[in-house]
C-alpha cells in the first residue's frame, strides 16, 4: 500500500467500524453477553466449573459466533463496491489519480483484519469472563469466514448493486443443498436430482467452512482437503473481483 492510499485508510478503518460492524457487534452482546451475564449472575458459586456450566457456556458462545461470524464477514465485503458506485461516490473518491482495484483491495484487507482482531478480542473478553476459548483458534476461524464469504461479496460487489441479496441468496441456496446432500451419505447425491447435487457441489463450500470452524473450536486436526476448498474459493472469488474491477467501468 503506498502512501496516497493509505491516507484513505483513517476513513475506511472508522466508516467499517461504526456503520458496518457495529450491528453485528450488538447482536453478539444481546445473544451472548447479556445471557451470559444472566445466567453468571443467578449461577450458584462454582457452577461455571461444573460440567453442566462448560457445556452451557460452549454452547452460547458456538451460537452467538455462529451469528457474528457470517454476518461481519457480510457487511465486510458487501457494498464495498456498490455502495459506492450506487451513491456516486466514487466520483469524489477518484478525482484525483488513484488505482481503483488498489483502493478496494485495501478497503478489503483493512476490513478483515479490523474484523479478525476484533473477533480475537471478543473471545478473550468473554472466555476472561466465563471459561477458556482459544484465541488464535477462533481468529483463524474468523480469517476463513472473511476469505470465504468476503471474497464472494467482493466479487459480486464488482458486478452488480443487488451484491447483498445475491450473497445471501447464493449462500442461503449452498447451504441446504449440501446439508442435504450430506444428510445422506449412502445414497447417491443424497437422494438430490443429479443437476441440484451439481449446483450444490459448485456453489460456496458453506459446510466446509462450519466443518473447519467446529475442528478449530474443538482443537482438532483440519481436513486439508476442505481447508483448501474454502481459500481456493474464497480466494478465487476476490482475484476474480479484482480483475472486473479493471475490467468494468464504475459508472454504469
Amino acid at each position: 500500500m503506498n502512501s496516497s492510499l493509505m491516507r484513505y485508510a483513517r476513513y475506511q478503518v472508522p466508516d467499517f467500524i461504526l456503520h458496518r460492524l457495529s450491528l453485528p457487534l450488538i447482536l453478539i452482546v444481546l445473544a451472548a453477553g447479556l445471557p451470559t451475564y444472566l445466567m453468571m449472575t443467578h449461577a450458584p458459586p462454582g457452577w461455571i466449573q461444573s460440567p453442566q456450566g462448560i457445556n452451557q457456556v460452549k454452547q452460547l458462545f458456538e451460537q452467538s459466533i455462529g451469528l457474528y461470524l457470517p454476518l461481519g464477514a457480510f457487511v465486510g465485503a458487501v457494498g464495498i463496491i456498490s455502495g459506492d458506485r450506487q451513491q456516486g461516490y466514487f466520483r469524489f473518491l477518484f478525482s484525483k489519480p488513484v488505482n481503483v482495484p488498489a483502493y478496494y483491495a485495501q478497503a478489503y484487507l483493512l476490513n478483515a483484519i479490523v474484523y479478525v482482531a476484533v473477533f480475537g478480542v471478543i473471545v478473550w473478553a468473554y472466555g476472561a469472563y466465563t471459561i477458556h476459548f482459544s484465541i488464535h483458534r477462533s481468529m483463524e476461524a474468523a480469517m476463513l469466514t472473511f476469505v470465504l464469504i468476503g471474497g464472494i461479496g467482493l466479487l459480486l460487489g464488482a458486478v452488480t448493486r443487488f451484491d447483498g441479496v445475491v450473497l445471501i441468496a447464493v449462500y442461503v441456496v449452498a447451504l441446504i443443498l449440501q446439508q442435504l446432500m450430506a444428510a445422506r451419505p449412502g445414497v447417491p447425491n443424497g437422494g438430490l436430482p443429479a443437476w441440484l447435487a451439481f449446483i450444490g457441489r459448485i456453489l460456496p463450500p458453506a459446510t466446509a467452512l462450519d466443518a473447519l470452524r467446529m475442528h478449530l473450536y474443538a482443537g482438532e486436526a483440519l481436513d486439508a482437503a476442505q481447508l483448501w476448498h474454502v481459500l481456493g474459493y474464497g480466494g478465487g472469488a476476490a482475484i476474480a473481483g479484482f480483475i472486473l474491477l479493471r475490467r468494468l467501468p464504475l459508472a454504469r
